[in-house]
């Protein structure tokens, strides 16, 4: 997993700190995306991400495509 903030309109990636057991999460989305970084720079676009990071988490692995 990564975090993703807006620093000067671009997205700028890093690794943790990630939440504490006693934090919770808001919300989430779940996007389809050909890349990392297209998934970087949609989390860069969140409103609150000048301030506040986004976790950006993979769930699928790439698959053969007659899967």
């Amino acid at each position: 997993a990564r975090l993703v903030r807006r620093e000067g309109g671009a997205p700028a990636v890093s690794d943790g700190p990630y939440l504490e057991t006693k934090e919770y999460m808001a919300s989430f989305y779940l996007v389809d995306v050909d890349s990392e970084e297209r998934a970087y720079e949609l989390a860069a676009e969140m409103p609150w991400a000048d301030q506040n990071p986004t976790e950006v988490w993979p769930i699928l692995h790439d698959a053969a495509d007659d899967v």
